[in-house]
């Protein structure tokens, strides 16, 4: 015999006003908002809306909940505004008594399980959208610590706050980045790196790019000539002479050729 269908059970009753007193609770938490008490203006509006579903079969229930919430202050994000859109899924497993098997959860339990379950995916959402400002406009050492993440969303976006927001302390964890195994991460530090005209990514590069690997030489043959500097000339000479690849060498001496002719307008333009 199969197993049982997926049974619908009856939609959860939320305590709304719960829910906003615990979001509104959230958001002041952060450190963004004033209380409406202290007068401060303007005045943000949050809202939210939520979607849930519970299934439950046999002694295992599944609570799933989908979580929009938007928010703005009328001053959006520049030059201190607070606007967000955010929106994120979730689900909770619990289980369901012997005593109440043929049935359903009694509804009071349920309603306590969605209620923890749409105030956690909730409190996540706002939780990375402050996590993100901060690295977008908080203090640097912000950037730093989300640049020493083992990997995920943050430390992406650390990696572009670095060259957008010209963090050069954070030149050397950009670097080892250029070896990162994701080649996603790689690209990114690489980018910021451009960003920052940071001449130490030639020497790292050729250090640890494979001659042989095509499609790495061809996304750094450009960068070391944007980077300029006496060692991209001579890389790119070598690469341009020797390489056994007839695009890659033509790519190479092309390169060499615009690398020069930057350095010879900053060099003109520097005289007058």
């Amino acid at each position: 015999m199969g197993a049982p269908p997926d049974e619908k059970a009856p939609p959860p009753h939320l305590d709304i006003a719960g829910l906003e007193r615990a979001l509104q609770e959230r958001l002041l938490g952060t450190g963004l908002f004033a209380s409406a008490d202290a007068g401060a203006a303007p005045v943000a509006r949050l809202q939210a809306r939520v979607a849930t579903e519970a299934v439950e079969v046999g002694a295992t229930g599944e609570a799933r909940a989908r979580v929009v919430l938007r928010l703005d202050d009328g001053r959006g994000e520049a030059p201190a505004g607070v606007s967000f859109n955010l929106d994120g899924r979730g689900s909770q497993r619990y289980p369901i008594p012997p005593a109440t098997r043929k049935g359903t959860l009694p509804a009071p339990n349920r309603d306590a399980i969605f209620m923890e379950l749409v105030l956690r995916i909730a409190g996540d959402l706002i939780d990375g959208y402050v996590a993100r400002r901060q690295i977008d406009q908080g203090p640097p050492a912000a950037v730093h610590a989300a640049l020493r993440a083992d990997g995920g969303e943050l430390r992406d976006e650390a990696i572009r706050a670095v060259g957008e927001r010209k963090l050069r302390d954070e030149v050397p964890r950009l670097l080892e980045l250029l070896s990162d195994p994701e080649e996603p991460t790689r690209d990114a530090a690489l980018g910021s790196l451009i960003a920052l005209r940071d001449r130490r990514a030639v020497s790292e590069l050729t250090r640890t790019r494979s001659l042989r690997d095509r499609r790495e030489m061809h996304k750094i043959i450009e960068a070391i000539a944007i980077l300029g500097g006496q060692e991209a000339e001579d890389y790119l000479s070598f690469v341009a002479a020797t390489h056994d690849d007839d695009e890659i060498r033509t790519e190479a001496a092309a390169a060499r050729v615009r690398l020069e002719r930057r350095e010879n307008d900053a060099t003109a333009h520097g005289s007058e």
